[in-house]
């Protein structure tokens, strides 16, 4: 089983910055970020659809230019919200990458970024158009669907979808069928997010390939 530094594991470092990602992968097999576009176009490196709360200023990404995002620092950091081709250009190249499209209409760029780039790749999401997308652009591109909780048939769709990945929650996973109906059909099983050792070895136990934390993890 292996451990993915969820946002640059955003409990321990200020979430999705390039030091925290850079930090992250000298300890976790996989980093996870998240990726947005910026209202001049660009795609950026941010969770959430404002800046309020990773920056302190006030607005939504989707309505700030990048040379206005690039006005804000992240709190305790000093960095800037980076681009994706920033994040990229900054990641060692052997580390494996989650890449959460956050926002629909973006697949295609997201695409053309990374096409290219060393380091294998999963480009995930809770939006199925965008899952969709990749897959008629790119058939040979690693893609991941996340189970929200409303999704009442997720292995169906993630193989509809020709996923090679499916991300869940860790209740949903312990709780559920899931991940013996995910390894009956070779889908890769990511969970989130975790905290405790001992509910990773229990996830293990189940067949779980990744365990998602905000932390380090000793697996």
């Amino acid at each position: 089983m292996r451990l993915i530094a969820h946002r640059g594991f955003a409990a321990t470092a200020p979430e999705n910055t390039i030091a925290a990602i850079q930090s992250a992968a000298e300890y976790a097999d996989v980093v996870e970020f998240d990726v947005r576009r910026c209202g001049s176009g660009e795609l950026v490196v941010i969770h959430d659809e404002t800046i309020d709360r990773v920056t302190g200023g006030i607005g939504t990404v989707a309505d700030s230019t990048l040379e206005k995002l690039k006005t804000h620092t992240i709190l305790d950091s000093g960095e800037r919200v980076p681009t994706l081709e920033e994040m990229l250009e900054a990641l060692p190249s052997t580390v494996e990458v989650n890449l959460e499209m956050k926002d629909l209409g973006i697949a295609s760029d997201v695409l053309d970024a990374i096409e290219g780039v060393e380091n294998r790749i999963v480009t995930t999401s809770f939006l199925l158009p965008e899952l969709r997308t990749i897959r008629e652009i790119d058939p040979s591109q690693p893609t991941g669907l996340l189970v929200s909780r409303h999704l009442e048939t997720p292995i169906t769709t993630a193989v509809e979808l020709d996923c090679d990945v499916i991300g869940a929650n860790y209740w949903r996973c312990l709780t559920t069928r899931l991940v013996s109906r995910a390894k009956s059909v070779d889908l890769e099983i990511h969970v989130w997010s975790l905290e405790r050792r001992l509910t990773a070895k229990l996830l293990e136990c189940r067949g779980v390939d990744c365990i998602s934390a905000d932390r380090p993890i000793r697996l």
